[in-house]
């Protein structure tokens, strides 16, 4: 009994006694780093500081314009925004009807062949007449990536697709729009 109190005692006394060797500032200073670098600050960007998107060197168009994807990002890698809500800023490359457009897909990602994106208007809904004065300007549509598949994108866009469409994009992904309007050049 007598060495189990005698090894209690040493395990609380041997702390106190290693620690209590040097002075608190001194023990500060060996187990805190010193520190060396000064902090950085950063300015606060107002709207009259920060860089404008249009002028910052580096942005391409279609995101100075508003866009959060390209065309080529979509028909590129279609599986990770099928069913999610994009903006896109592209060239309206071929008019097809009042409510059926391609935009130009521009160079490919992939270096493959280029690929546009089908953009539907929807029957219902506050939505400008796509005509021929369309045709080689620029538009900015947000919308709903969807797989072209005839029955889904018919119920999405309350209208029958011409079969020619059909045939053209069929497995392609297609943007159902929610908004569209035309940029000036």
């Amino acid at each position: 009994m007598k060495k189990r109190t005698a090894i209690f005692l040493m395990a609380f006394i041997a702390p106190v006694l290693f620690g209590s060797g040097c002075e608190t500032s001194e023990h500060d200073a060996a187990t805190e780093p010193p520190m060396t670098a000064s902090p950085t600050v950063t300015p606060m960007l107002t709207p009259e500081t920060s860089p404008s998107p249009a002028t910052s060197p580096g942005v391409p168009a279609w995101l100075a314009d508003g866009a959060t994807h390209s065309v080529a990002g979509i028909t590129g890698a279609p599986k990770a925004l099928i069913g999610k809500t994009v903006t896109v800023v592209a060239e309206v490359d071929e008019v097809y009807n009042s409510r059926a457009f391609k935009l130009d897909g521009g160079p490919s990602l992939t270096g493959g062949v280029k690929q546009d994106l089908l953009t539907l208007v929807p029957k219902v809904g506050d939505f400008p007449i796509i005509d021929e004065q369309w045709k080689n300007s620029r538009a900015r549509v947000t919308g709903v990536v969807l797989w072209m598949e005839p029955k889904n994108v018919e119920r999405e866009i309350g209208w029958e697709l011409p079969r020619s469409l059909e045939a053209k994009f069929k497995g392609k992904p297609a943007l159902i729009a929610r908004s569209v309007e035309r940029l000036e050049r």
